[in-house]
């Protein structure tokens, strides 16, 4: 492939960094079920999420390889929980991950293989201003990248009754009702 243009800075006020964090067990879904157009997650099992307060600056890295199986991305970020939860339940135990990030964008990570949380480290940190609690690792595979979507209630299962068209947007009635499937 050419490089025929440059790409220039679309726009300087961008921010990046993640707002929330939403876990829940990782179920293996047949590939009908969940149903992507081109990189946007259009439907997906009604699932009970659950919803953490990022604390601090948290970042989703995702780095695309290529081996003798082909192209693949390698996901994986870090979650810090302040309080004290049954810390020994997420280890090495599968997940997915939704997380919203500062530009209101939604993307489902662990899509079709899952995440794993590879390790806990407790903190106290050195000084009272110091992150006190859990720090989570995840880690995953996958062989697209993490979808993106519009709303929550995709995945929590809300609205999966009504039609919707080739670009997520419900397909509405002339009086403004969604359409029921």
């Amino acid at each position: 492939m050419e490089i025929l243009s440059g790409i220039n800075r679309v726009c300087k006020d961008s921010q990046g960094g993640v707002k929330k964090i939403y876990l829940f067990p990782f179920v293996k879904y047949s590939r009908s079920q969940i149903e992507l157009n081109n990189n946007i997650l259009i439907a997906f099992p009604s699932t009970e999420v659950f919803e953490f307060e990022v604390v601090g600056d948290l970042g989703v890295t995702q780095s695309m390889s290529e081996n003798d199986g082909g192209k693949f991305f390698d996901i994986s970020f870090d979650v810090l929980i302040d309080g004290h939860i049954e810390i020994n339940k997420f280890l090495k135990k599968d997940f997915r991950a939704v997380v919203l990030d500062r530009l209101d964008n939604y993307r489902l990570l662990g899509c079709f293989n899952g995440l794993t949380c590879n390790s806990i480290n407790k903190t106290t940190g050195s000084n009272k201003s110091d992150f006190n609690g859990f720090k989570l690792s995840f880690e995953g595979q996958e062989i697209k990248e993490a979808p993106f979507f519009y709303d929550l209630e995709i995945i929590t299962g809300a609205d999966n009754d009504f039609l919707l068209q080739e670009d997520g947007s419900f397909l509405l009635q002339e009086d403004g009702f969604k359409i029921i499937l």
